[in-house]
């Protein structure tokens, strides 16, 4: 079971809370505002309620968690104090929320492992949804690609992978293929693998790929 830090209670740190019960962790939570505090504490372990940045306190309660994640992003110098403090005591995996590039660069500079930018990874959502509402899931992979759940269009029915050349023209490499109604799915499925209708594809590709299978359902 994983140990994991939760710093700051604001709308992100109260939503990822309330996701992270859903699996088998155990949290600790720092929030210096009482009432914010008093949110979760009869569902997490430990709630302290004080100002993280403070390096004894983080010390006392931080030091063997698996992973720290700093929810704290409107006062910048607060992040930055914590997530260097973070650092300094030996913390392997440190996930930070940012604002701003530049706020993000900083966090990254000083230890961060990641960085979360909430309002950014919103409107991109929003805007994918509107140009592509076709897609069922993504997952952020890297600056360039996604993990995308999508419909298999029309065109692909009853073609095989090797058919429809889908590395070359499309710049996708397909991961697994399920079928909603049977309940199959097909890890890396082999190259004869003849989509149907029902079928949904998992794949891995970037912001061009994503457009041009879009522009199927035209």
């Amino acid at each position: 079971m994983q140990d994991i830090l939760i710093i700051g209670l604001g709308h992100f740190g109260y939503s990822l809370v309330n996701e992270l019960l859903k699996y088998p962790v155990s949290m600790i939570v720092i929030e210096e505002n009482r009432e914010r505090a008093e949110l979760v504490k009869d569902v997490i372990g430990q709630v302290i309620i004080a100002n993280a940045a403070n390096k004894d306190l983080l010390l006392k309660f931080a030091k063997d968690v698996d992973c720290a994640i700093v929810c704290i992003s409107e006062k910048i110098d607060s992040s930055v104090l914590i997530t260097y403090h973070l650092k300094e005591i030996g913390i392997k995996k440190i996930i930070a929320k940012a604002t701003t590039i530049d706020h993000g660069k900083i966090l990254k500079s000083i230890g961060a492992n990641e960085i979360i930018y909430p309002e950014e990874e919103a409107a991109k959502r929003v805007a994918r949804n509107l140009v592509a509402p076709d897609i069922l899931d993504v997952i952020k992979f890297s600056d360039e690609f996604d993990i995308i759940e999508f419909p298999v269009p029309e065109k692909f029915f009853m073609k095989t992978i090797k058919d429809l050349m889908l590395r070359n023209k499309y710049n996708i490499e397909i991961l697994a293929v399920r079928n909603p109604l049977t309940g199959e799915t097909k890890i890396m499925p082999p190259s004869d693998y003849k989509f149907s209708p029902d079928d949904v594809i998992i794949f891995i590709g970037g912001t061009e790929s994503m457009k041009k299978l879009n522009n199927l359902r035209d």
